[in-house]
């Protein structure tokens, strides 16, 4: 198999991976006796986990190897998930299990997206986003097959489901030559502090975390809404379905555009495009129409994180290009996904969805205000200072 065919089945099987426990994993919760409360914090460890030692993983990564730290990372992961079912009930081993699987599941993909963009900039295969592309309809089969067996067998297959389709992920990796666009040598812990410090790299992650603040009420209470709106089996299926399909032709589309323009104005698009589509939802009583506001998915998810990818892998020395895909892993699916998901739910206890829609998109509009700032200023301070120099 080609490089560029190994990547493609990597991102294939690991958001297949992904997407088989995910969406489920309330679900198997309250299958093994847990409170609404409980099932609340336990399905938040996984990201509380992300936001704590993603960016260890990440350092771990640049300085003894991506392929090595990968390859231990996803097999440790593969037993975990096995394991999980033979903890039955037992509230406590449901904890430390989801802790171990998380802890060893959450470097995998933050490491195929970095050891794709070391390839990239080797030029051994094309931009980022054509391989990326094939992670959405990996999740996509990954949630279908977990759905269709969990009919057929029980709640556990979401976590074998998962453990088949990861070991399939490092099959084909495991024989993949991975290069890297900088050598162990030049990898420092003391250059940590360089990234700490880089006052656009932290804002730009910020402004990330709160734009997924305002996300996470799509992604993770958007079936409440629809219910809430008299939506349908059958409509609440098909806006799901949308929203997947939604995103494919962003990935290409997501490539040309940073060609044309930066990457802090694609992010732009992306987050006042989120503002609005979150302004349709708080707007909206007829649930057919969510299949329609769906098709911003792409625009909204699919060209944020491209270009958040892309901005994050141009703002740091490619010594640490682990390093700083981790901290933009921990700022979306960490920081903002935890703080996303209680500040939604503090909402909903007070107001219908539609409100808690109206906050969000406020608050996505105002992170995309302060990003334009920040974005302007700094350009601003660029062109003065190459004035100067000449």
């Amino acid at each position: 198999m080609s490089t560029a065919g190994r990547l493609r089945a990597a991102f294939l099987f690991g958001f297949a991976s992904l997407g088989s426990w995910m969406p489920a994993l309330t679900v198997w919760l309250e299958d093994h006796g847990l409170s609404k409360s409980r099932i609340g914090y336990v399905s938040a460890i996984p990201w509380l986990v992300m936001l704590i030692v993603q960016p260890i993983w990440g350092v771990a990564a640049d300085r003894i190897g991506k392929k090595k730290c990968f390859i231990i990372t996803s097999f440790v992961a593969v037993l975990a998930f096995v394991l999980m079912p033979a903890v039955e009930k037992d509230q406590g081993m449901i904890v430390g299990m989801t802790i171990a699987f998380a802890l060893f599941n959450t470097p995998v993909l933050p490491l195929l997206d970095s050891i794709t963009l070391d390839l990239a900039a080797g030029g051994l295969i094309r931009s980022y986003g054509t391989f990326r592309f094939w992670g959405a309809p990996g999740f996509a089969v990954g949630a279908l097959l977990a759905s269709w067996l969990t009919a057929v067998w029980n709640i556990d297959v979401i976590f074998y489901l998962s453990a088949l389709f990861l070991l399939l992920m490092w099959l084909v990796l495991a024989a993949l030559e991975v290069t890297s666009s900088s050598s162990a040598g030049e990898f420092s812990i003391n250059g940590i502090g360089y990234l700490i410090k880089d006052g656009l790299l932290m804002t730009f992650l910020a402004v990330i975390a709160l734009v997924s603040v305002a996300q996470s009420s799509s992604s993770f209470f958007l079936t409440v809404y629809l219910r809430e709106i008299g939506s349908t089996p059958a409509v609440t299926g098909t806006a799901l379905g949308v929203q997947s399909i939604s995103e494919l032709p962003f990935y290409f589309l997501a490539a040309w555009l940073l060609k044309k323009t930066s990457a802090g104005k694609v992010v732009l698009i992306a987050v006042f495009g989120t503002a609005l589509r979150l302004l349709m939802y708080s707007l909206n009583q007829r649930a057919a129409w969510v299949i329609g506001i769906e098709t911003m998915n792409g625009i909204t998810w699919t060209l944020l994180w491209i270009a958040s990818v892309d901005f994050v892998d141009k703002r740091v020395p490619a010594a640490w290009r682990t390093t700083g895909q981790s901290l933009l892993w921990a700022a979306y699916f960490g920081a903002g996904a935890i703080a996303g998901n209680i500040f939604s739910g503090r909402l909903y206890e007070m107001m219908p969805m539609r409100g808690v829609y109206g906050i969000n998109s406020a608050l996505a509009a105002a992170a995309g205000l302060f990003a334009f700032v920040i974005f302007s200023l700094m350009r601003r301070r660029s062109l003065e200072k190459s004035f100067k120099t000449h």
